[in-house]
């Protein structure tokens, strides 16, 4: 097992990309305000106002309040635009106003009848079918130069149709081979492709499976007007600046800083929360080849975790310092090296999921040993269980979800043993993904192929399954409010974030400024629990919601 410390990212270059100013982001004394009336002049409450700074990539959205007023405030120095958004309109958008040690006016009329609502589906499927219906009835691939590449080295990871169902462009495609390849390489048994297979595929997918027109940015915001809690919140978003990034995980660190996982380029990113600026982090390379790094942690000590897939590695980051410190899975007993989530034991071991090879893992950073469990009901599957996300009881269990066998595992740490609990509903693929556990232990988990919230009693092993008024919201994660014991969920399908109230049993529905955004992981701040931070993969963006008084 190879442990190195003190890798220092001093002698990789940190770039800072996005925003340039000293002050802090809370005394910006900057802000735009203004009035949003309808076509009639009429004062409209509820409506949503886009603030966006271009040059910056920033987006700011507020909603309108009584009298139809708004205030985007704490913004950056520079060009603003301003546009509204309600009741199925949008106004113009206007000429850009400038920011920088004034309030500026920009009053807004929504004149402009917006066109028929993007429907909720995943990336590159709106209104289609679920993910996994697609393995009932396959997509089909078109004929030409590069269909036989794409069908035998493109589906050792997932089968053909989660390719399929993607629209993308050249620079997306090659961050899509490029992620592809950094497993390929990370797994046993599986056959990369050579350089020359790489320039094939990639003209027969932009020939053949090329963007589709990009949906109105406005065009999965709500038909109607927002009220009560939902009138109380405003979205900061960020689009990174290298294009296909891939932000397929996010966390957010002790200081309230916002981190992601750059999938398609081998970095971390930083959001500094006071000046909104972007730090990108190049991880340590192996030879010429940089690793495969798409999820991120924060560790209860504050550095910032992630695997590289690619190379077998766990690393963990050191934003104090600048190093990192490594430690290399064995081949022998660990068939592919994964993360899709990883939780830290109070006993200072770090648990891990791996799809690719049917395993939990544990690594113990003081030691070095490396321990993985094989999922026990993948010999029923006759295929890996997808253990995915994962949490741990006030018992000490670490608990998992099995996307593809619809199941629940609870591991025994001590012990190795794993049981497993089925999901009382009657569907077929409810691909249970992402949990977390609330401040009594009990967990609380996304049903991504139903759009459903599941609770679990650690205790007892009692399952609740919650329903939210948005269909096919694609469930996917959640993170759970300890202060006040409140679960946060995303919605993939649907570009929401949601509040869930066990006391009421009802969801708050928070839409996302744009379509697409593809937000899979969200956690809420411990330092602030009314800012949630969200990643989106094929959205390439970053950000936080965070509820007002």
């Amino acid at each position: 097992m190879l442990h190195h410390k003190g890798l220092t990212a001093a002698i990789m270059l940190a770039v800072i990309v996005a925003c340039c100013g000293s002050l802090r982001a809370a005394d910006y004394p900057g802000n735009i305000r203004g009035t949003v009336k309808d076509a009639s002049g009429a004062a409209v409450t509820g409506a949503f106002v886009k603030v966006k700074n271009e040059q910056r990539r920033l987006t700011f959205m507020v909603v309108s309040q009584a009298q139809g007023r708004y205030s985007a405030n704490g913004l950056p120095p520079g060009n603003y635009t301003v546009q509204g958004i309600g009741n199925g309109f949008e106004s113009p958008l206007s000429a850009p106003v400038e920011v920088a040690n004034q309030s500026a006016t920009v009053d807004v009329s929504l004149t402009t009848r917006l066109g028929p609502a993007y429907p909720p589906g995943w990336p590159g499927d709106p209104g289609g079918r679920q993910m996994w219906r697609y393995d009932q009835a396959p997509l089909e691939s078109v004929p030409g130069e590069g269909q036989e590449i794409l069908e035998t080295k493109c589906t050792q990871c997932h089968n053909l149709s989660r390719v399929l169902i993607y629209r993308v462009d050249r620079d997306g495609w090659t961050a899509s081979i490029t992620k592809m390849r950094n497993y390929i390489q990370g797994m046993p048994n599986t056959q990369d492709l050579t350089e020359q297979e790489v320039e094939t595929l990639l003209d027969y997918m932009v020939t053949n499976y090329g963007p589709l027109q990009a949906p109105h940015p406005n065009s999965r915001l709500p038909r109607g007007l927002m009220s009560g809690d939902g009138l109380r919140y405003m979205v900061v978003d960020f689009e990174l600046p290298v294009s296909a990034s891939m932000p397929h995980d996010g966390t957010v660190d002790f200081d309230g800083n916002g981190w992601v996982g750059e999938t398609g380029t081998g970095y971390l990113g930083k959001m500094d929360v006071n000046t909104l600026e972007y730090t990108r982090i190049p991880v340590p390379r192996v030879g010429s080849v940089r690793g495969n790094v798409s999820n991120v942690w924060t560790s209860p000590e504050g550095t910032i975790w992630t695997v590289d897939n690619t190379h077998r590695l766990v690393l963990e980051y050191d934003p104090k310092t600048g190093n990192f410190n490594t430690w290399k899975a064995p081949p022998e007993s660990m068939r592919a090296m994964g993360a899709n989530t990883m939780v830290f034991h109070p006993n200072g071991t770090r648990w891990g999921t791996a799809i690719g090879s049917n395993q939990v893992w544990s690594l113990n950073p003081q030691t070095g040993e490396f321990r993985s469990f094989d999922v026990p009901s993948a010999a029923r599957l006759g295929h890996s269980a997808d253990p995915y996300g994962m949490a741990i009881s006030p018992d000490g269990m670490v608990w998992f979800a099995q996307r593809s066998a619809d199941l629940i595992g609870r591991i025994d740490p001590n012990t190795g043993e794993i049981q497993e609990f089925s999901i009382p509903l009657p569907d077929r693929y409810i691909m249970p993904r992402r949990m977390g556990a609330d401040a009594d232990g009990n967990l609380w988990i996304g049903l991504h192929g139903v759009g459903k919230l599941l609770k679990v009693d650690y205790q007892t092993t009692n399952m609740t399954v919650y329903t939210p008024q948005q269909e096919n919201s694609g469930a996917y994660m959640v993170s759970v409010d300890l202060k006040n014991n409140i679960p946060w969920m995303t919605m993939q399908h649907a570009d929401k974030i949601a509040r869930f109230d066990p006391a009421t049993e009802t969801f708050l529905e928070l839409p996302l400024p744009y379509p697409e955004s593809d937000v899979r992981r969200i956690q809420v701040d411990p330092n602030n629990s009314n800012r949630i931070w969200y990643a989106g993969e094929w959205g390439n963006r970053m950000g936080y919601i965070e509820m007002l008084p």
